[in-house]
């Protein structure tokens, strides 16, 4: 099922940097896998287990580990009906499923989207943001 053409411009600038930061990830495991050939001289069995099961569970656990650290709590349309106003009108916007909602308790005004799929999208904001910026403001 084709989705309809979206309203947002891509942002070659966001992409740049998600690809960047992608490589730099993964020269980060580069060097993690040198540290464990220089520590543990020809146990590739042992290397590939301590690799694969890092990989495994950064991929599966990401969104749980990003909202857990922000301090993240699921939130209902009762409970913060102006954020899922807000997220409904930009999903609408975008042609996108809607995701979790979740409000982090930080004076810091931060937001962000985790997720590996969309039944496991979260978009979380910090009541600091929320506090600071109007409705209008927080659409974009």
């Amino acid at each position: 099922m084709a989705r309809a053409r979206s309203r947002y411009a891509p942002d070659r600038g966001l992409t740049g940097h998600m690809v960047t930061t992608m490589f730099l990830i993964g020269l980060l495991y580069v060097v993690f896998v040198g540290v464990l050939l220089a520590a543990l001289r020809g146990s590739w069995p042992i290397i590939l287990i301590i690799t694969g099961g890092l990989f495994i569970a950064q991929f599966w656990f990401s969104d749980r580990i990003a909202a857990y650290g922000m301090g993240a709590r699921e939130v209902t349309p009762e409970q913060a009906p102006e954020l899922h106003g807000t997220i409904d009108r930009i999903c609408a916007l975008a042609d996108m499923p809607k995701p979790k909602v979740a409000i982090a308790e930080s004076d810091v005004p931060n937001a962000f989207a985790t997720g590996r799929s969309e039944k496991t999208a979260l978009v979380c904001a910090t009541t600091g943001l929320l506090r600071r910026l109007e409705p209008e403001e927080l659409e974009g």
